[in-house]
């Protein structure tokens, strides 16, 4: 991910409705005051948007009472109006990775290993997006204490401050394997600019409370590490296990669960996410086939 700190203009108010796209790539940004967004943690399939070319540091998540409607508090309105959506490509279908290099404008990776009996069953391109979210230190004020956060201090200077994510056209390719399925996510690593002067330690501390993190280890991690070159992963508390791997010799994450039956709760399977990123490109598989055999797709990618 491109994270650059420069000035960027807040002339005027954005409105409009919440992106789960532009939510999401907030949290790799450490932009404190867009992680309440309530799309933040919405699944495990808006992580693959937030990756970039650096260090995983996962989160785990006890509980989902943040970013709920709590205390007669809408997070969804409360925040909704300060994320303005600049461009919004839509997705179209295509019929082989040769037309969505052409539609994405990357070489677009196939593996070169499919597990038996699966199939390629369809290509997507997302076309660009971009969002600029702007900081209301009086809402995220009002969130914090929604949640029970009343030991952090917002700083009066973030109040007015934007920043804008820019998503260049990204590529999904579906596989099913009889009943099991697989989402193979790549692009460009996104875009983040950043005003000028922004404390990025202290946003990344007040984002990783409303995550949930103890106040000592939200401080303490959000002091120790470059916001630049690390991406925290939140890890929602249905995981059931989570581990660093290596995939083609770059370090990635893997993120493990079980899939619950809705209406019962017996577990059905289980669901697997691994990210990675490699020469410039973020990758990405959300699946519920075997996890050995996922690994093995990744590797095989060129």
């Amino acid at each position: 991910m491109q994270l650059q700190q420069q000035p960027v203009s807040t002339s005027h108010r954005p409105r409009g409705p919440v992106a789960k796209v532009a939510a999401g790539l907030a949290v790799a940004a450490g932009i404190g005051f867009a992680m309440t967004l309530p799309s933040v943690r919405a699944s495990a399939a808006s992580f693959l948007a937030l990756f970039r070319e650096v260090n995983f540091v996962a989160i785990p998540l006890e509980s989902d009472q943040a970013l709920t409607r709590k205390d007669g508090l809408d997070l969804e309105h409360l925040i909704g109006d300060r994320v303005q959506i600049l461009e919004d490509g839509g997705a179209a279908s295509v019929l082989s990775p040769e037309a969505a290099r052409q539609a994405a404008g990357f070489d677009v990776l196939m593996p070169a290993y499919l597990p038996e009996g699966t199939v390629r069953s369809q290509i997507t391109v997302t076309g660009r997006h971009a969002a600029r979210i702007t900081a209301d230190t009086t809402r995220l004020r009002q969130v914090l204490d929604a949640l029970g956060i009343r030991d952090i201090d917002v700083p009066d200077e973030l109040d007015g401050e934007a920043a804008v994510i820019r998503i260049a056209p990204m590529v999904v390719t579906e596989f099913e394997q009889g009943t099991r399925k697989a989402s193979l996510v790549q692009g460009p690593m996104p875009e983040v600019l950043l005003p000028a002067g922004l404390d990025l330690a202290k946003i990344g501390e007040i984002g990783l409370r409303v995550l949930g993190m103890p106040a000592v280890e939200a401080r303490e991690f959000a002091r120790a590490i470059d916001w630049r070159t690390t991406l925290p992963v939140p890890v929602p508390p249905t995981a059931a296990q989570f581990r660093h791997v290596l995939i083609g010799g770059s370090r990635g994450m893997v993120i493990e669960g079980p899939v619950l039956d809705p209406e019962t709760q017996v577990v059905r399977g289980n669901w697997n996410l691994v990210l990675w990123s490699k020469s410039g490109r973020f990758y990405g598989i959300r699946s519920t086939i075997r996890l050995s055999e996922v690994l093995a797709m990744a590797n095989s990618l060129p």
